[in-house]
């Protein structure tokens, strides 16, 4: 259900149309290193102009019971679920049962600034409405079951942080709300919709709105990987969730949800292209995922321990889809391989046995930094005459010296600056990577 911040390794290609030469036996050997060394469970799927190219399982949907997960096994997708209600709600749309500037005033006139609310802005998150999940007693209620009335009642006294339209922030609220207007207009209940609207349409035979995990059913419970051990995780009661991120699904399922939507089974073209409009890197329901001269789209999402994320390129008709119930390993990296095997680029396996001193001085760009607005850390580390990166959970990459104080990496378009203090120590660098300028400090 939230929004999962990324560091994107963009890795330039050129086009090769190689689907029937995807290194399946590749990918296998590293879904297999990474089962091996506790890093992920789930699963993940490429699909390509209407076929499956690749789709493994690895790890465990119960540990207790000791029940393997496989391709079918439906994991909670979090905020992925906002596509499809995004998609529904276009769907009405076009079926002019109500407009993009609708009010969200007709329908919930309690809720601050509705008069100045627009079905666009819920949609796109401009909406100025405070995200529930952020607010302190989220934790007391999350995983206990609540009624439409409830979650309003809790929204009508959110505070609004702008005035509608003005900014981007993202805020599941946006989407319960769409779920309750969804109902409303058709007079039953989202889950019913999901299946009348998009499952029967796209074919989708393992997704539905989730309840409480039967892991008997092939449903995953998800876990924290600690101590050497996999342990379970919260389960937030998926009535709180709503259509921000209640859909269970399977990653096969979700390539072909994604294929039927850009193939115009679910919506128009021209609804397509306003989901696809990004203001603030975000469209309507929908974000963009670069990779190298591609331009992929879709969505991640993430709820309790789950994560997912999917993404599908027009211009080849690929779809990449990654579940998961478990993660000691970055969910990027994944998706990195993905699809450099696909695209028939250089990947090598991450070798986990690998270790790194950690000690560095002050006046050497070695050392950690972290920047406090994403989370994320980057280790800098020189591996024999060679200077490295390594963010939190993924591969290091080479850093190739401009200057004395900076560093590019080419093939994903990174730029590095360190800065001195006043003392002539190296505190801090600049990361610039898609136009965008990301400040880390030492620690």
């Amino acid at each position: 259900m939230y929004r999962t911040i990324l560091l994107l390794i963009i890795v330039s290609v050129c086009y090769r149309n190689l689907y029937s030469q995807t290194d399946t036996a590749k990918l296998n050997s590293y879904f297999n290193l990474l089962e091996k060394n506790q890093k992920v469970m789930g699963s993940v799927c490429l699909y390509a102009d209407s076929v499956f190219i690749y789709d493994k399982a690895t790890g465990y949907a119960d540990v207790v019971k000791n029940k393997k997960s496989n391709v079918y096994t439906q994991y909670r997708i979090g905020s992925i679920s906002k596509m499809f209600t995004a998609v529904m709600m276009l769907q009405l749309i076009e079926e002019k049962k109500i407009s993009l500037d609708a009010k969200l005033s007709q329908y919930f006139p309690g809720i601050k600034n509705s008069s100045k609310i627009t079905i666009e802005q819920l949609l796109n998150h401009r909406s100025g409405i405070e995200n529930f999940t952020n607010e302190a007693d989220y934790t007391s209620y999350m995983e206990k079951p609540q009624t439409p009335e409830q979650l309003i009642a809790i929204f009508e006294k959110l505070p609004s942080d702008f005035e509608p339209g003005s900014q981007f922030s993202y805020s599941n609220t946006n989407y319960v709300l769409l779920t309750f207007i969804i109902e409303k207009i058709t007079k039953s209940s989202y889950a019913e919709q999901l299946i009348r609207r998009i499952c029967a349409r796209a074919m989708l035979a393992d997704t539905r709105v989730g309840g409480k995990i039967n892991t008997n059913s092939n449903e995953a419970q998800s876990y924290n990987f600690a101590q050497g051990r996999w342990a379970a995780t919260t389960e937030t009661d998926l009535s709180v969730a709503c259509g921000a991120g209640n859909i269970i699904s399977t990653s096969k399922d979700l390539c072909l949800f994604i294929a039927a939507l850009f193939e115009g089974k679910l919506i128009s073209q021209t609804m397509l292209g306003k989901m696809k409009t990004m203001r603030d890197g975000y469209g309507l329901g929908m974000v963009q995922f670069p990779f190298g001269e591609r331009k992929f789209y879709g969505h991640t999402g993430g709820i309790d321990n789950f994560q997912s994320m999917l993404a599908y390129n027009e211009a080849d008709k690929t779809a990449v889809c990654i579940t998961g119930n478990g993660f000691d390993y970055s969910i990027n990296e994944i998706a990195i391989a993905l699809l450099s095997v696909h695209y028939g680029l250089p990947f090598t396996l991450p070798d986990f046995e690998k270790k790194v001193d950690r000690a560095f001085a002050a006046n050497s760009p070695e050392g950690i930094y972290g920047n406090g607005k994403t989370g994320m850390k980057i280790t800098v580390f020189k591996e024999k005459d060679q200077m490295m990166a390594q963010a939190t959970g993924q591969q290091a990459f080479p850093l190739t010296a401009i200057s004395e104080y900076e560093y590019k990496f080419d093939l994903a378009g990174i730029r590095i600056l360190f800065m001195k203090n006043e003392a002539g120590d190296l505190m801090q660098f600049k990361l610039t990577q898609g136009g965008k300028d990301l400040l880390f400090s030492r620690e």
